[in-house]
């Protein structure tokens, strides 16, 4: 098979996995933040295969078709930050300071969590004392932690045990 077609087919397949792990994020409800990690898992493999733009691309075709077929919670949290993540992560993990990393990774967390809340709070018309954000802040940046970590031991295992699969 052709170079070219065989990594077409790849990113395909990584597209379309994504595509169905936001499916089921959609169908169920109580998964539809881990199965929206999942679906970023296919944006890491086109990463750590291909490339940044072809990452991208993988990233910008799955969100595209999430839209299209299922628009809804899952498709906004892998749109929103969970699906360009590892492509970012990459970047960041570039830096040679660990310290001015955590701080990039934070303050890309930050970002999203405060447009998050303009959003909830201003286009939404939800009530910013009702849903406690000072509470969920910290919560959900000590779960960033963990999932960056968690997302790092995943592609150490990829590289490891996966890659040398996919020549």
């Amino acid at each position: 098979m052709d170079k070219s077609a065989k990594r077409a087919a790849r990113l395909a397949v990584l597209s379309a996995l994504g595509v169905v792990f936001l499916f089921l994020g959609s169908v169920i409800p109580a998964g539809r933040i881990a199965l929206a990690v999942i679906a970023s898992f296919g944006v890491c493999g086109a990463l750590m295969m291909y490339g940044f733009g072809w990452a991208f691309g993988v990233f910008c075709l799955t969100a595209l078709l999430g839209w299209l077929v299922f628009p809804g919670t899952g498709v906004v949290l892998y749109t929103a930050f969970f699906g360009y993540y590892p492509i970012v992560k990459s970047l960041f993990e570039r830096i040679h300071s660990r310290v001015l990393e955590w701080v990039c990774k934070y303050a890309l967390y930050t970002a999203v969590f405060a447009l998050y809340c303009f959003v909830a709070q201003s286009l939404l018309a939800f009530d910013g004392k009702a849903l406690a954000w000072y509470v969920l802040y910290p919560l959900g940046a000590a779960v960033f932690f963990l999932y960056d970590r968690c997302f790092t031991l995943l592609i150490g295992y990829y590289i490891d045990k996966i890659a040398r699969y996919f020549p």
